[in-house]
């Protein structure tokens, strides 16, 4: 039968594991515990002066995976070995090592079965979280290769084929989601307790195993998350779910933005700029939870213009109306006026005035932008300036604040 053995440094038996489960169980059962690893050097002793040493009788043991016994006199016939027993520690199969008790075998042998077991049991534990690391470290990438893609630098089969490999279908349409943890920042000691927690919230709420989910910092996170029967409404309902999640398990507020769907590299990587975008500007247009980009896409157009080129449009086309002492009101009736459908009724209804003083004010404004008649076209120039006057929320501009240069 051929028997497989690791190879060097394969596997979660590290020096560091080896020690700890050496010295710990030396403490325990009283006599001194050995770990070898594959070659049979000791790289974990109770009786730490072995640390470093060949210990001969470990490599029987390992090609065969069979304990063995070792009375004085054999144990002198053998290079670092003492009287006792020796036996092999199994992972997935293989033989990784050897765990060796010393005294006399008659009394040790007892003890041979359950440290090995015990051993092997320490050692499935840490390899099944090597492996969650890993791939956890193995989807990071993936995600951060999608948000940096840029097809003139690297091919889309390229990504396809990387993602593949991970059991991950980026061909799949997908919806773009952006978590952020404001002002949560962990210390070291506390990061391990809670960032996987939000994680897991995250992959919780939007459940679903084409779903991808990954951290890209310290309270950051991204989703593809797999469209739902509701389409984007079922999203939200996902999202709103998840910030009810963090506030209930973890006590955090999250912030949610939702781009827009896509399938393949490019698609995604748009899709996240567009969530990401919703999170930013949702801080400061919605100040909700959950922000789609919907909801904001005017605002995410303006935040591409340069702050001077939006303060000279809005002092060119609203110079009159943003000297006046009462501008935010007459940028909110210009508002109304126009998301209403330049309805009289709905835009009384939603200012909450009364239709002739709604009247009143638009003779006075197209009185004061100079205005032979009232024309949609004029009016949609002076509700993008009102908007972005409303969106940099800086200070009232002046008619001579484009002479700035």
């Amino acid at each position: 039968m051929a028997v497989t053995t690791a190879r060097p440094g394969a596997g979660p038996l590290t020096p560091a594991l080896a020690q700890q489960i050496a010295g710990d169980t030396s403490e325990i059962v009283g006599f001194n515990i050995l770990i070898t690893d594959a070659h049979g050097t000791v790289i974990g002793s109770g009786d730490t002066s072995r640390v470093g040493s060949f210990h001969e009788a470990s490599l029987e043991v390992i090609r065969t995976r069979l304990s063995a016994t070792h009375s004085a006199a054999q144990a002198r016939a053998l290079e670092g070995v003492k009287p006792g027993v020796t036996l092999p520690i199994l992972l997935n199969g293989q033989a990784v090592g050897t765990v060796g008790i010393t005294g006399s075998p008659t009394q040790v042998t007892r003890f041979g079965l359950m440290v090995e077991r015990q051993t092997e049991i320490l050692l499935h534990q840490a390899s099944l979280l090597r492996s969650t690391l890993q791939r956890e470290r193995e989807l990071e990438d993936l995600v951060r290769s999608i948000l940096a893609f840029d097809p003139q630098v690297t091919e889309a089969a390229t990504l396809l084929d990387q993602a593949n490999d991970q059991g991950v279908d980026l061909t799949a349409r997908r919806i773009a989601v952006v978590a952020h943890l404001p002002g949560h920042t962990p210390a070291p000691s506390t990061t391990s307790e809670w960032l996987p927690r939000a994680l897991v919230l995250l992959r919780e709420s939007f459940q679903h195993r084409q779903t991808i989910a990954a951290s890209i910092g310290a309270s950051r996170y991204v989703v593809f998350a797999h469209p739902t029967a509701d389409g984007m409404g079922g999203i939200l309902a996902q999202a709103s779910n998840c910030v009810e999640q963090f506030r209930a398990h973890l006590g955090l507020d999250v912030e949610i933005g939702v781009g827009t769907e896509g399938a393949g590299p490019a698609h995604l990587r748009t899709a996240y700029e567009d969530a990401s975008d919703a999170l930013h500007l949702g801080r400061r247009i919605t100040r909700r939870s959950v922000t789609t980009i919907d909801e904001v896409r005017m605002e995410q157009l303006l935040s591409g213009v340069s702050l001077r080129a939006r303060q000279r449009y809005v002092a060119a086309v609203a110079a009159p109306l943003a000297a006046l002492g009462d501008w935010s009101t007459v940028r909110s009736t210009v508002i109304a006026w126009c998301e209403s459908g330049f309805s009289l009724v709905g835009a009384a209804g939603r200012l909450h005035i009364h239709r002739n003083t709604l009247i009143h004010r638009l003779e006075r404004i197209e009185k004061l932008q100079g205005w032979s008649e009232r024309t949609a076209v004029a009016y949609l120039a002076l509700y993008l300036a009102c908007k972005t006057n409303e969106f940099d929320a800086g200070p009232h501009l002046t008619p001579d604040s484009s002479s700035a240069r």
